[in-house]
């Protein structure tokens, strides 16, 4: 079993939305500096930018100190969120 590939943006996004974690891979320094600062292969950081999210939490966290961008921009879309219904 592999990691499931994905092409392009999430779908959903729209075109003049910004992807973060590559705005705060850029501030923090570059992949090569994000990957030394997190602990994981540059690799890893180029699939952080391609699905627009970091899937672990200390990432995250670090990526969020290095670059001053808040951590919930890193958490990616939501998808199907809906309220919980209220029975009656």
């Amino acid at each position: 079993m592999g990691r499931k590939k994905i092409s392009g943006p999430p779908q959903g996004r729209k075109a003049n939305k910004i992807n973060m974690v590559a705005a705060a891979v850029e501030i923090a320094g570059g992949p090569t500096a994000v990957a030394r600062l997190c602990g994981v292969r540059r690799q890893s950081i180029y699939l952080w930018i391609k699905e627009w999210r970091v899937e672990r939490l200390v990432d995250a966290l670090k990526l969020s100190r290095a670059s001053g961008i808040p951590i919930e921009k890193f958490a990616g879309a939501i998808i199907n969120a809906e309220r919980p219904k209220k029975n009656k």
